[in-house]
C-alpha cells in the first residue's frame, strides 16, 4: 500500500496506555516520515493526551451518539490508521462502523463480525479453535457445573467472564467451591455489549486450570487483512499485577507460529493482535485467550528491541517490510511501573451533532409572460 508521507494515525481509548501515543510518534521520526499521531478518549483528563501530538474528545462507546460521531469525525479528518485499544469499542466497530470509516480510505485496525463474535465470546472460541485443531484447554459455560465434576472430579479450575476484558470476573477454584466461584463471578459479569449481563451462569466461563507457564504472544499481520502472519513476539509472563503483566521475559517465538498463523487464517486480523498462551502438563501451550489489539503486554517486547508502530508506518507508507523491527532481543526481563503527565493543553471537544448540510434551494418555477 502506498499512502501520503503526511500520515495521520489515531488511537482510540488509549487510556493510560500513553506508551503507544509515544512509540508511534517516535516511530513517524525513526522511519523519515511526516504526520501526527491523535488520541480519541472520552474523559477530557485521559493521560494519553499528554502523550499525543493532538488529543479529541469524543464519546464513550456505549454512548448513543458514539457511531455516529465517529463516523462524522472520521469523514472530515480522513485519517490513515485508526486502532482501538478497548474490547468493547472494537466490538462496535465491528458491528458496520469499521466497514463505514473504511469506505473513506481509513484502515481500522478490528476485525470483521464474524471474527470479531468469536473472540469475544470465550465459549464461542473454544469451540471454534477445537474444530480448526488448535490446542486449547476444555471449557464450560457456568451452568455446567455437573460436567465440569464429571469431567475431572479432582481437578482445579479457572472461572472469569464469558464476554471479560483484563482477566474480569478471574478466579481459581477446586470442585469443593466451584459453585460459589462461578456465582460470585457472574455477579459483576458483563454481555458483549459491555453492559451488565442478563445471562446469569452463563456469563461465565470455567476452564481447566493448566499448571505450567503462561506466555503473551503478539501476532503481526498485513494491514491488508488477508490474514498473512508477518512476524510474532513473544514473552513469558512471570508475574501479574491487576489482571495485567508486570514481570515478563522475552522468549524466542517459534513454538507459538504455527498457532499465531492459523489464527490469521481464521480471524483475518488486520494489524497485531495478543494471545494468551498457558503450558498444559505435557508442556503444549495451550490458546486461552485472543485480544485483537495490541496488548497490555506488547512494552517487554518493545523494550527488548522489537518496534511493532515503526513497522506499521512502514507499512502504511509504502516502504519495505523491515523484519527486524518484529524480532527483538530474547531472555531480556523487565518491570512494568507507573509514570505521570503533565495535561498541559486541553484537549478538541468533538461535535455530537450531525454536520450541517448546505441549503438545497429549488429552481424557481418559470414565468408565463
Amino acid at each position: 500500500m502506498t499512502r501520503s508521507q503526511n500520515l495521520k494515525i489515531v488511537i482510540a481509548s488509549a487510556g493510560h496506555r500513553a506508551h503507544y501515543l509515544d512509540w508511534f510518534r517516535t516511530a513517524l521520526r525513526s522511519q523519515g516520515l511526516r504526520g501526527e499521531v491523535i488520541a480519541l478518549e472520552y474523559r477530557e483528563s485521559a493521560p494519553s493526551f499528554a502523550s499525543a501530538d493532538r488529543g479529541v474528545v469524543v464519546p464513550a462507546y456505549n454512548a448513543p451518539v458514539y457511531r455516529e460521531t465517529i463516523a462524522n469525525w472520521v469523514s472530515r479528518e480522513s485519517p490513515d490508521l485508526l486502532i482501538s485499544l478497548n474490547d468493547y469499542e472494537l466490538q462496535v466497530l465491528s458491528t458496520g462502523l469499521a466497514d463505514e470509516l473504511r469506505r473513506t480510505g481509513c484502515i481500522v485496525a478490528a476485525l470483521e463480525s464474524g471474527a470479531q463474535s468469536i473472540v469475544l465470546d470465550k465459549h464461542l472460541m473454544a469451540s471454534a479453535l477445537t474444530q480448526r485443531g488448535l490446542p486449547s484447554p476444555a471449557t464450560w459455560l457456568g451452568s455446567d457445573v455437573d460436567s465440569v465434576r464429571a469431567a475431572n472430579p479432582n481437578g482445579r479450575f479457572v472461572v472469569k467472564h464469558r464476554f471479560g476484558s483484563g482477566s474480569t470476573g478471574l478466579c481459581f477454584a477446586s470442585v469443593a467451591d466451584l459453585d460459589d466461584a462461578v456465582s460470585e463471578s457472574a455477579k459483576s459479569a458483563k454481555g458483549g455489549d459491555g453492559r451488565a449481563s442478563s445471562s446469569g451462569l452463563d456469563a461465565v466461563v470455567v476452564q481447566d486450570l493448566l499448571p505450567g507457564a503462561e506466555y503473551g504472544v503478539d501476532g503481526v499481520y498485513s494491514l491488508d487483512g488477508d490474514g498473512s502472519l508477518l512476524g510474532a513476539l513473544a514473552r513469558r509472563k512471570d508475574r501479574m499485577r491487576g489482571g495485567d503483566t508486570d514481570v515478563a521475559t522475552t522468549v524466542t517465538p517459534e513454538v507459538f507460529t504455527a498457532s499465531m498463523a492459523a489464527l490469521g487464517d481464521l480471524l483475518k486480523p488486520v494489524g497485531p493482535i495478543d494471545v494468551d498462551f498457558r503450558e498444559a502438563a505435557d508442556g503444549t501451550p495451550l490458546i486461552i485467550d485472543v485480544n485483537p489489539r495490541f496488548g497490555g503486554g506488547y512494552p517487554f517486547c518493545h523494550l527488548a528491541g522489537a518496534d511493532l508502530p515503526a513497522h506499521m508506518v512502514r507499512s502504511l507508507a509504502g516502504l519495505d517490510h523491515d523484519p527486524s523491527l518484529l524480532s527483538c532481543r530474547i531472555g531480556i526481563k523487565s518491570a512494568r511501573r507507573e509514570e505521570f503527565s503533565i495535561l498541559d493543553s486541553a484537549p478538541t471537544l468533538c461535535p455530537t451533532e450531525p454536520e450541517p448540510q448546505p441549503l438545497r434551494l429549488s429552481a424557481p418555477a418559470p414565468q408565463a409572460f
